[in-house]
């Protein structure tokens, strides 16, 4: 079974009690209501933050590391209830009947944890829109502080569902893989957008998306596992002991021949996207065979698109709790 389909097996629930409020009441505000609450936050650690009035929060520090994550969420009605259960397996899952909102209300709490329990101060980064096409990250682009991230050793963006997967988007740098993957033991994975997908190609600095322990992104029937992301949140901890206690270089952006960027000239100047780049391929029809977890059936997706691989990018769009490990079978037929 793919991870992101991922089930458990509760043996006990409680509804409206948990031993981790502080998430929960994260996940319980509204996207204006944490930026407020965000903002008071960074500036109990750092001298210096800025709010964009409909963007971002930044905060700079004194390590060359990013954070970031988005304070949005694709669900529209607030956090009332919710659930703590208790696996068989002594796992702690978190949900909600309105949708916890893990994507990205983990991010958020992960980063806060990290500042509570390190004195080390890597920059940090939250972005509004994410869920609408990076929005928020693509006017990070737009602003004079996408330059410190120049200086940056990598960046880290805490966004991606399971346990333990590394998605690195356009970002073919593979001595960064490497480094990534024997550091964290997470493995490399596919995705379609983030944050970092504009962060990167920006400041030509390589990044990566870590596993947050939430599932069922987008529909109600989500989920976090408390442990997996604890895991990561120690996981994000060494890698920031390692840059602070070691000489390591920065890892430079290094664009992959196909990639989400490469599709689109990028125009800091005009805040938006251009025409796509030539196609490779003819015009034709992409079908994909693919598990879906919310029906916890098999389902085929066909549609006529300019050329194969700007079908899989609208193919992933469109499906963002869709894992490559998911798909059973695809076709191409050129017209």
């Amino acid at each position: 079974m793919s991870s992101c389909a991922k089930t458990f097996n509760a043996v006990s629930s409680r509804l409206n009690e948990t031993d981790y409020p502080l998430f929960v009441n994260i996940c319980k505000m509204s996207a204006l209501d944490l930026k407020i609450y965000l903002n008071e936050v960074l500036r109990s650690y750092y001298p210096n933050t800025t709010e964009n009035a409909d963007g971002f929060l930044y905060a700079k520090g004194n390590l060359p590391v990013l954070l970031t994550a988005h304070m949005d969420t694709v669900h529209k009605d607030l956090v009332e209830d919710f659930y703590e259960h208790k696996t068989d397996q002594g796992m702690t899952i978190i949900s909600s009947p309105q949708g916890i909102g893990g994507d990205d209300r983990c991010g958020v709490y992960m980063i806060l944890r990290i500042l509570a329990s390190t004195e080390l101060r890597p920059s940090i980064l939250f972005c509004e829109d994410e869920e609408i096409g990076g929005i928020g990250s693509n006017m990070f682009c737009q602003s004079e502080f996408i330059e410190e991230l120049e200086q940056m050793k990598f960046l880290i963006e805490l966004d991606r569902a399971n346990a333990n997967d590394a998605v690195f988007y356009d970002d073919d740098n593979q001595a960064f893989h490497k480094w990534i993957e024997k550091e964290t033991g997470y493995k490399e994975a596919w995705g379609s957008f983030s944050d970092i997908s504009n962060l990167s190609p920006a400041c030509r600095i390589s990044s990566v998306n870590l596993s947050c322990g939430y599932y069922n992104a987008h529909t109600t029937n989500e989920f976090v596992v408390v442990e997996e992301m604890l895991d990561t949140i120690g996981v994000v901890k060494n890698l920031l002991y390692k840059v602070n206690e070691e000489e390591i270089l920065a890892f430079k952006y290094v664009e992959s021949y196909y990639s989400y960027s490469s599709l689109y000239n990028w125009n800091r100047g005009s805040n938006r996207y251009y025409t796509p780049l030539p196609s490779r391929t003819r015009t034709g029809i992409l079908e994909v065979v693919f598990y879906d977890s919310v029906s916890d059936n098999y389902q085929t997706w066909a549609k006529e698109v300019d050329n194969e691989d700007s079908g899989w990018v609208d193919f992933f769009f469109s499906h963002t709790d869709v894992c490559l490990d998911m798909i059973t079978d695809y076709d191409y037929y050129e017209l």
